[in-house]
C-alpha cells in the first residue's frame, strides 16, 4: 500500500487522539447506562463522518473561494498543530470525573453531536489535516482517495476505543493515557514544524 496512506493514517490517528478522549468521554457519559452510551458513540461517529466528508469533498473549493494558497494553509496548519502538540505535551493528567445532576445532558443525541462529535472527534485539528492535504500540489482526486480510507479507519479506531473505553482506562490507568498522549504530542510537534517548513518553501520564502 502507498506510503502516503500510512502517513495520512498515522497523522489522522494522532490528531484525533482516541486514547486521550477517553477521560472526557467517560465524564460526559457517566450518567448513561451501557445501551445509551453505545448509542451516543454510534451517533457521534456518524455526525463526525458527515462533517469530515463535507470538508473532504468541499475543502479545496473553500480555499479557492477565499483565495488561500496551499503554502499559507500549510503554515497556519503547522502553527495550529504545534499549539495542539504543546497542549498534549504540557497538559496535566485528565481525571475521569463524573457529572453532577446539573451538568447531565438531558438528551443523548445532543451529547453525541456536542461535544463528542464536534469538537472532540471532528475538531479543528482533523479538519486542518483534511484541508492541508486536499490543498497540496498533488492531484486532488489522489489526495481524496488516500484521505477517505484513512479517515474511515480513524473513525473505526475511534469507535472501537470509545466502546472499550472503560476497559482501556482500567488497563492503562489515567497515568498510562497521560504518557501516551505525551509521546503523540512530541510526534505531532515534529510534524507541525515540517508543515511550516513546507509552507515557506511553497510560498518561495525559503528555498
Amino acid at each position: 500500500m502507498d506510503h502516503g496512506f500510512f502517513q495520512m493514517l498515522f497523522t489522522v490517528l494522532i490528531v484525533m487522539d482516541p486514547i486521550g478522549i477517553i477521560p472526557y468521554f467517560l465524564g460526559i457519559t457517566s450518567s448513561y447506562d451501557a445501551k445509551t452510551r453505545n448509542s451516543v458513540i454510534l451517533k457521534a461517529i456518524l455526525f463526525a463522518a458527515l462533517v469530515l466528508g463535507i470538508f473532504l469533498f468541499c475543502g479545496k473549493y473553500i480555499l479557492e473561494f477565499f483565495g488561500i494558497k496551499p503554502g499559507a494553509f500549510y503554515i497556519s496548519g503547522g502553527i495550529l498543530f504545534f499549539m495542539i502538540s504543546f497542549e498534549m505535551i504540557y497538559s496535566k493528567p485528565k481525571p475521569n470525573r463524573t457529572t453532577s445532576t446539573g451538568e447531565e445532558e438531558t438528551q443523548s443525541g445532543f451529547t453525541a453531536l456536542f461535544p463528542l462529535a464536534i469538537p472532540m472527534i471532528a475538531g479543528p485539528g482533523i479538519l486542518t489535516v483534511i484541508m492541508t492535504y486536499v490543498s497540496s500540489g498533488d492531484s486532488w482526486i489522489y489526495s481524496v482517495l488516500l484521505l477517505l480510507p484513512a479517515l474511515a479507519a480513524g473513525l473505526l479506531v475511534m469507535f472501537a476505543v470509545l466502546r472499550a473505553s472503560t476497559l482501556i482506562l482500567r488497563i492503562l490507568g489515567t497515568m498510562g493515557i497521560f504518557v501516551m498522549e505525551k509521546i503523540m504530542g512530541l510526534i505531532l510537534a515534529g510534524f507541525s514544524v515540517q508543515l511550516i517548513y513546507n509552507g515557506l518553501v511553497a510560498l518561495s520564502i525559503i528555498k
